[in-house]
């Protein structure tokens, strides 16, 4: 939201080398995501795997959060609505801060109850199933990997 209401979106936007980079950073870190996932679902036996801790919301959260900041389709949304919606004869901020609060708790909400809702599924599997669908969740990471990289390819 903020690279948007600073104008960086034109930016990002005029630039094809830094929108290139950027899609590229977030190819590799979606791989490095889905081998994280599948490594971490190989190691142990079943009982290991059910006694492992789970992440600290904090962990969750950096995660969302430097996924989300990685996506330039974000950017893109963002200064396509800024516009439509914010008044250029008024005050920015007290508009921009006003939208993104009620982006963020609304876009919040619904993540929450996704993940909560997530978190309850993920506990009903327990053993060598939990680690056959991490090691699927990273396969599909390392495919859309692909995608992106192959799509990325195209667009040059």
């Amino acid at each position: 939201m903020l690279a948007s209401g600073l104008g960086l979106a034109a930016i990002i936007a005029a630039s094809g080398q830094a929108l290139l980079i950027i899609k590229w950073l977030c190819v590799c870190y979606l791989i490095w995501l889905g081998l994280k996932m599948i490594r971490q679902a190989s190691t142990g036996s079943a009982a290991q795997l059910n006694e492992r801790k789970s992440a600290t919301l904090k962990t969750l959260w950096l995660q969302g959060f430097i996924t989300s900041a990685a996506n330039p389709k974000a950017v893109v949304f963002f200064a396509a609505l800024f516009p439509q919606i914010i008044q250029g004869d008024q005050d920015f901020w007290p508009q921009f801060l006003i939208l993104s609060v009620t982006y963020i708790v609304i876009d919040g909400s619904f993540l929450s109850a996704y993940g909560k809702s997530a978190s309850w599924v993920a506990d009903k599997f327990k053993g060598s199933a939990k680690a056959w669908i991490e090691r699927g969740g990273g396969t599909f990471m390392i495919l859309a990997a692909i995608l992106l990289s192959i799509k990325t390819l195209q667009d040059r």
